[in-house]
């Protein structure tokens, strides 16, 4: 699970919009769909980040992702764990 895709402008928007509460819908590596809840996204270092939840996994499980906007919108897996540690970090200063 190295990058997923974000399938359209929509869900792009939906990402970005404060106000959802909509679960995302994204494709992985192998063509699989993989149901997320979005926790956040952050802005750390200049680069942007989301938090997400996927739905089949442990409700404590967050997998953090660099979001790209390069060639094609795509989530990035930060695989660095010092550097998901730091992303969810700043999450968490946000909501105290």
């Amino acid at each position: 699970m190295s990058e997923k895709h974000i399938e359209s402008a929509k869900q792009l928007c939906q990402l970005m919009d404060d106000e959802n509460d909509e679960n995302l819908t994204l494709i992985d590596e192998n063509g699989e769909a993989v149901e997320m809840e979005q926790i956040a996204v952050i802005t750390y270092n200049d680069e942007l980040y989301a938090i997400l939840r996927p739905l089949d996994e442990d409700e404590d499980a967050a997998v953090v992702f660099k979001i790209e906007a390069e060639d094609e919108e795509s989530l990035i897996l930060i695989t660095d764990d010092k550097l998901a540690s730091e992303v969810i970090a700043v999450y968490n200063k946000e909501l105290e």
